[in-house]
């Protein structure tokens, strides 16, 4: 998903919505693949081994700093330069500009540890049903999906104020 532009719009807008209730919420990227046991990182992605490599680069990321202001710079960052995701230099080069030094995600990426974080995450996302990219789940129900360009299945709304909105209903809950 690291590589789907419809992954790339929505965390956009998440990226807004992060800012406005960091402080009540916790944001997970979850990544789509078909798992493969004969595939290089155990699973196939739809947009080929690079984008693999960027999702467990992004899991390996959130693993390191837990920071998720800093993680959705680290994403707008990566969406700079679409071509790049998934190389190591890119990664390494936003990493650093928001902050975060390299090489432990690096060790993370290189490793059993992002590949079990990459696998785990594709079967969560095979467990909650979301089949594409880009399922939003707010606290822990379907909210909207963008797939093919369009957002659907979004009774509330798909702005980032909608999204803000939603978040803080179900804090008060």
């Amino acid at each position: 998903m690291s590589r789907c532009p419809d992954a790339v719009a929505c965390e956009e807008v998440m990226a807004d919505v992060v800012k406005e209730v960091n402080d009540i919420s916790t944001f997970k990227t979850n990544y789509i693949a078909t798992l493969n046991s004969s595939a290089t990182y155990g699973a196939t992605c739809k947009h080929g081994d690079l984008e693999c490599n960027g999702n467990i680069q992004e899991l390996c990321f959130q693993e390191v700093n837990s920071n998720q202001l800093t993680f959705f710079n680290y994403l707008m960052c990566i969406h700079r330069s679409f071509d790049r995701i998934g190389s190591h230099e890119w990664a390494k080069q936003c990493s650093e500009e928001v902050g975060q030094d390299y090489d432990p995600i690096d060790k993370c990426v290189n490793s059993d540890t992002g590949l079990n974080l990459f696998i785990k995450s594709v079967q969560k996302s095979k467990a909650n049903q979301a089949n594409v990219s880009c399922t939003i789940f707010i606290d822990g129900h379907k909210r909207c999906i963008r797939d093919g360009g369009d957002w659907y299945d979004c009774p509330d709304g798909n702005s980032d104020k909608d999204f803000v909105k939603s978040i803080k209903n179900a804090y008060k809950k």
